[in-house]
C-alpha cells in the first residue's frame, strides 16, 4: 500500500525543493509551495497568513486533504503513487487518473481487460493498475504525461516556455 508522505515529498521536490514556503509569483497570482492563489484562494490566504517558517504543516495538510485519496493509498507501487499524485497536483486529479488509465490500457493488450478512461478512481482502475507490471506502467504513464504537455503546447504555442520544465518533471 502506498503512503502519503513519500508521495508528498516527491511532489514537494518539484513544487518547493528547499521547503522554503515563500510567496512567489505564479500564473494568475501568487503561490506558496505550488498552492496557487487563483486556484485555491481561501486555502492560499490561510497559509499565507501563517509565518513563513511555520507553514510546512499547513502545506502538507492541504495536499493530503485535496489530492491524496483512498485510491492512491491502495496502489501497490509507491513509485507509481508518487507520480500520479504529482501529476494530480500539476494537472488536476481527473487528468492524472485518465492518463494512468490510458497507460494501463496500453499495456493490457486486450479490450476484455481494459478499464474506462474516464478520469475517475474506482476499484477497477486500482485493480488493473495493481495487476500491471510496475516498470512498464511507470514508463507508459511518464510517456502519456509528456504527450499531454506536448498537446498543450501544440494547442497554445505561447506555453512552449513551460515545456522543458514539464517534461523534466514528468521524466523523473
Amino acid at each position: 500500500m502506498a503512503d502519503f508522505l513519500p508521495a508528498y515529498n516527491f511532489t514537494m521536490d518539484n513544487e518547493d525543493a528547499g521547503r522554503e514556503y515563500k510567496i512567489v509569483p505564479d500564473v494568475g497570482g501568487s503561490a506558496i509551495s505550488g498552492i496557487n492563489s487563483h486556484s485555491f484562494p481561501g486555502e492560499y490566504a490561510a497559509i499565507a497568513a501563517i509565518a513563513q517558517h511555520e507553514r510546512g504543516l499547513a502545506v502538507e495538510q492541504f495536499y493530503e486533504r485535496l489530492f491524496w485519496n483512498q485510491w492512491l493509498a491502495q496502489l501497490d507501487s509507491q513509485d507509481l503513487a508518487n507520480r500520479v499524485f504529482d501529476a494530480a497536483v500539476n494537472m488536476g486529479p481527473g487528468t492524472a487518473v485518465k492518463l494512468l488509465q490510458r497507460a494501463c490500457n496500453a499495456l493490457v493488450g486486450s479490450t476484455a481487460y481494459a478499464i474506462a478512461e474516464d478520469g475517475n478512481w474506482g476499484p477497477q482502475t486500482v485493480k488493473q493498475v495493481n495487476l500491471s507490471d510496475e516498470s512498464p506502467l511507470v514508463t507508459a504513464f511518464k510517456n502519456r504525461r509528456i504527450g499531454y504537455y506536448q498537446a498543450i503546447v501544440a494547442a497554445d504555442p505561447s506555453k512552449a516556455k513551460f515545456l522543458p520544465a514539464w517534461i523534466a518533471r514528468a521524466s523523473k
